[in-house]
């Protein structure tokens, strides 16, 4: 049996939304009601979906964009001079750490000046390469995880985004697959 996208992602409703109009607190407790709505421990959501006015998805926030945002002086250079996942040297993010001096502040004071930012302003507008078509088999989305350094896909359909699909739901679906068959395996000796 050959699977798909449709077969291990999550549905849009039973994923974290937000408005992009909602402050950055209202994003982390949505992020935190939705872990407890499903009273699942395997089901951590580290992503809110953002919708527009339309309630079509426009963006998404993740944990890293929250910690981003909680550094102002990030913001006064723009975009990064560097892409997560490149495997810069430590020295290199050292001096950057002492160059742009990040991180001075207490944390406490970070957080309640980030808990009124507006989701627009902290949220990750996706890439093309981001999104996935629901009938696209699993190796394909597999591929685009890992070619891209993405963590999530937004899965879709005709109609626009219907759901996310999880390297950690990928993740488990394949431990339990090998754990299966490495039982099996014992079993045969």
């Amino acid at each position: 049996m050959s699977l798909t996208v449709r077969d291990l992602m999550l549905s849009l409703y039973q994923c974290a939304t937000v408005s992009e109009s909602a402050t950055l607190y209202d994003a982390v407790v949505v992020l935190e009601s939705t872990r407890k709505m499903y009273q699942r421990w395997d089901y951590r959501p580290r992503i809110a979906l953002v919708h527009g006015e339309n309630q079509a998805i426009v963006g998404t926030i993740r944990h890293y964009d929250i910690l981003k945002a909680l550094e102002p002086k990030y913001w006064e250079f723009g975009t990064l001079p560097w892409s997560p996942g490149l495997g810069l040297k430590k020295e290199f993010v050292k001096s950057t750490y002492q160059r742009y001096q990040v991180w001075t502040e207490p944390l406490q004071d970070l957080c309640r000046q980030a808990a009124q930012l507006r989701v627009k302003d902290v949220m990750r507008i996706p890439s093309e390469t981001e999104y996935i078509d629901v009938e696209t088999s699993l190796g394909e989305a597999m591929h685009a995880m890992l070619t891209g350094n993405h963590p999530s896909l937004l899965v879709t359909d005709s109609t626009g985004v219907i759901g996310i699909l999880r390297l950690s739901d990928i993740g488990s679906y394949i431990v339990n697959e090998i754990k299966k068959y490495g039982a099996n395996w014992d079993a045969d000796k």
